[in-house]
């Protein structure tokens, strides 16, 4: 499917939140639209890690006088990537789906090169990175502390477990994105309307709350693209989240008698998706609309 920016920046914020806390969004390392289309291009490619290689060792050698603006953060988000693999350790919810999805081999050169190219993104002067973030900078750089201790070999504590907590009220595990042709599927559509009476039926129905406690995981977020076309899904799993990408292959214009069987053809498909990749149980019946 085609990954739209509406898509991408929806994403986004909702692996930044902390479960703990309500402040809309923090940018991390892969939120920007330089580190995004960076790390898109990497897997559009046969070998991820040379061209890694090819990515880091350009920005090294154009960063001596002065890092610019849209390598800088390609090349960090690419360290940040290469750290996470080495280490298993990240802090953004983004590097867990991206690793999951892209297998590569990190070699002593392409963990040194990272280092370097780590540490021209995150230097004090003569850095475009740091005169924009210049408010947050020692927040942002805690943020990469442990990125930065896997390239260089320093010792850290694995992060604790991850506990799901379906307790809080108005929390849903279920979250679904519809969307057209680069834009979100209008409120008012008959799709639109049977799809969010469907997924608020599924989010409150306990039988689908017990299907969805075997993942150990917070949220299912589906991405559901209705265009004419092929049918295409991606899926990958976080450390707190799975993610559905999924192009139906079909519009969303349909009557509204016709809405009800679509919409529920199209959450059967994706919900039947998530649970193939993650190992879980077949899915439940979906609830019955009035």
């Amino acid at each position: 499917m085609t990954v739209t920016p509406a898509h991408t920046l929806i994403a986004s914020s909702l692996r930044s939140r902390s479960m703990d806390d309500p402040t809309p969004f923090f940018e991390g390392p892969f939120d920007s639209d330089e580190a995004a289309d960076a790390i898109a291009e990497l897997e559009e490619g046969d070998d991820i890690a040379t061209a890694m290689i090819a990515v880091l060792d350009e920005f090294v050698r154009d960063s001596e006088d002065y890092a610019e603006e849209g390598q800088v953060e390609a090349a960090l988000a690419i360290a940040c990537l290469i750290a996470a693999r080495i280490s298993g350790i990240a802090p953004d919810e983004a590097a867990h789906h991206w690793l999951d999805r892209n297998p590569f081999t990190v070699s002593d050169d392409l963990r040194r090169l990272a280092a370097v190219a780590f540490n021209v993104a995150t230097r004090a002067d003569d850095n475009y990175l740091r005169e924009v973030r210049a408010a947050d900078w020692p927040v942002f750089l805690e943020h990469l502390e442990p990125y930065r201790k896997a390239l260089f070999g320093e010792p850290q504590e694995p992060a604790a477990p991850f506990v799901v907590d379906f307790s809080r009220p108005g929390k849903h595990w279920l979250q679904v994105f519809w969307s057209t042709t680069d834009q979100s599927l209008p409120h008012d559509s008959a799709y639109a309307d049977v799809a969010g009476h469907l997924v608020q039926a599924v989010n409150e129905a306990p039988e689908w709350l017990a299907w969805w406690r075997q993942a150990g995981l917070q949220e299912l977020l589906v991405f559901g693209e209705l265009v004419p076309g092929v049918y295409s899904e991606r899926i990958s799993r976080g450390r707190t989240t799975a993610e559905v990408w999924i192009g139906f292959g079909h519009s969303p214009e349909v009557s509204r008698d016709s809405a009800i069987q679509q919409v529920a053809d199209d959450v059967r498909t994706a919900l039947s998706a998530a649970g193939r990749y993650l190992g879980l149980a077949p899915v439940p019946s979906l609830p019955a609309l009035d």
